[in-house]
């Protein structure tokens, strides 16, 4: 059986063979020279990595979009609590906190969008320069005039029981 094989392979077949091994092909799969060149390039078009592509491409779009189309901002949610603990790092004095905290709870309870009338924010401030700070800006702005004004904060909270404002 084995002598009918050979014979059955001719030389041009055998020849055909080791030239075929010689350029890579094996069992049927052929190896190109470019290496995986050619199995990346076969890659790079199935469904998924088109699908991939597009979907960066799009993102690259929407972030080049974000950045010269101008979103509004969205506003920061911000706890009274917090607002509280940072007010009270800025008053040293226990009592003073306390005056201030009144005043404060009375005005606007830490609502820093709060406005009554022609007056904003957390001390109820009547700039518009002052609305537009963020509440941290608006609690130190608030220390400073009552501290301007009453040259402590529990002046300004004895002014403000008498006449309901400060």
């Amino acid at each position: 059986m084995r002598a009918q094989r050979a014979s059955h392979m001719t030389r041009p077949r055998l020849r055909m063979l080791f030239t075929d091994l010689d350029r890579g092909v094996y069992r049927g799969h052929s190896q190109r020279p470019g290496g995986l060149a050619p199995l990346n390039k076969r890659l790079n078009k199935t469904p998924l990595n088109l699908k991939i592509k597009k979907l960066s491409t799009s993102l690259a779009l929407l972030l080049l979009l974000q950045m010269v189309i101008p979103m509004p901002a969205v506003a920061a949610s911000y706890s009274k609590d917090e607002l509280r603990v940072y007010a009270h790092s800025r008053i040293v004095s226990y009592k003073e906190f306390k005056c201030f905290d009144s005043i404060i709870l009375k005005e606007s309870s830490y609502n820093y969008l709060a406005r009554n009338g022609s007056h904003y924010g957390i001390g109820q401030m009547r700039s518009t320069y002052y609305q537009s700070r963020d509440p941290y800006t608006q609690i130190d702005l608030t220390i400073a005039y009552c501290l301007k004004r009453y040259s402590s904060i529990c002046n300004a909270w004895s002014f403000h029981k008498k006449h309901g404002y400060y």
